[in-house]
């Protein structure tokens, strides 16, 4: 946004948070690792669903512990998408708070977001990619699971180009 064009600000309301909280979240279940497990959770899930449907209520015992053993996987997988939004949420809520003003720079080599907390000034060669959502940039750090999460409107096409050549 530099070299010619004006730095874009906004105040972050929580319509925003919601949003980006939600592309972040969609993100982080999305990774490979975190399909691999939903999948084996949804493969055990039927498997107990074809077992308990083979002993059909022959054997009592049996039947009581697969079915609570197929509410315990579905709550695993409910609790677990509902505490990453819930962590994703508090995380964007402090760096982003409701009513904050947020200033995005891409700069020649480092993208520089200015909130409320300072300003954070990272390298692109510190970055392994980036996922354009519809109310989000999240960039992913190198050799780690963190993420750094931008307002896409503080993004024009120019800029998201830009992003996506550098990381």
């Amino acid at each position: 946004m530099t070299n010619g064009s004006s730095s874009r600000s906004l105040v972050v309301d929580a319509e925003l948070l919601r949003g980006m909280t939600w592309d972040t979240v969609i993100y982080t279940l999305t990774r490979p690792l975190a399909v691999i497990a939903y999948a084996a959770l949804v493969a055990a899930f039927i498997l107990n669903a074809v077992v308990l449907s083979m002993i059909g209520g022959a054997d009592p015992e049996q039947t009581t512990t697969l079915t609570w053993t197929m509410i315990a996987i579905a709550a695993l997988v409910v609790a677990s998408i509902i505490f990453t939004r819930a962590s994703t949420r508090r995380a964007l809520s402090a760096a982003m708070p409701s009513g904050s003003a947020v200033r995005v720079e891409l700069e020649p080599e480092s993208v520089r977001m200015i909130a409320k907390n300072g300003v954070s000034d990272v390298a692109y060669s510190t970055f392994r990619s980036v996922r354009i959502g519809k109310h989000a940039a999240v960039l992913r750090l190198r050799g780690s699971s963190v993420v750094t999460v931008i307002p896409r409107s503080l993004l024009s096409d120019a800029d998201i180009a830009l992003l996506k050549s550098k990381i």
